[in-house]
Order: C-alpha cells, then sequence, then structure tokens
C-alpha cells in the first residue's frame, strides 16, 4: 500500500477528475495533471467487482505496483478497465510503467 501521504486527497481527486490530462493502457485508464509532489489513487468500479473484498485486493495490487515505480512530477488516479480483473502482479505493475512512460 502506498502511504496515506501518497494517496490522492478528495480536493486533487476532484481537480484531476475535471482538468486531468488521460492515457490509456491494457488494463487501465489514468488521468493526471503535473504537480510538484506525486500523489497517486486507484480506483475499481462496483460496475467491474460487485464485492468489497475483491475490489480492495485489486487496489492493492494497483498502490504496491505504484509503490514501487519511482515518478516525480504528476499525480493521477488509475480507474481499473474489466480486462484487468485476472491479472497478475506482474502485468499491472508492467502496465503502470507502460502508462507512465507514455505521459513524458
Amino acid at each position: 500500500m502506498l502511504s496515506k501521504n501518497k494517496r490522492v486527497s478528495k480536493k486533487l481527486f476532484t481537480e484531476i477528475l475535471e482538468k486531468g490530462l488521460v492515457l490509456y493502457g491494457d488494463f487501465f485508464i489514468f488521468k493526471y495533471v503535473h504537480s510538484k509532489n506525486p500523489h497517486f489513487s486507484v480506483v475499481v468500479s462496483k460496475k467491474i467487482l460487485k464485492g468489497a473484498v475483491a475490489r480492495n485486493k485489486l487496489k492493492r495490487k494497483g498502490y504496491n505496483a505504484i509503490r514501487e515505480i519511482k515518478t516525480e512530477d504528476i499525480s493521477g488516479i488509475f480507474f481499473y478497465k474489466k480486462s484487468g480483473i485476472n491479472k497478475n502482479f506482474k502485468e499491472i505493475k508492467e502496465d503502470i510503467y507502460s502508462i507512465l512512460l507514455k505521459k513524458k
């Protein structure tokens, strides 16, 4: 998990949704804004998975993948796509990494 001070706040969340740029990966949609301090969030919709336990498990995989990748100049939100449900940690990490490379 990401520490709480590295996750997106409510205020920043709405700012990213309103003003953010969008990138698409195989398993995620990534909305982001440029910022000095990196903050990230992972969202799994109820439309994707009904059970809270399964959604939380996917979020933990996403947060752990983000934690291992170093970024400095953006804050963003990763939205899971339906195609990312049954993927393992390595595949999720590779997709997040490829999305973050696209933004440069």
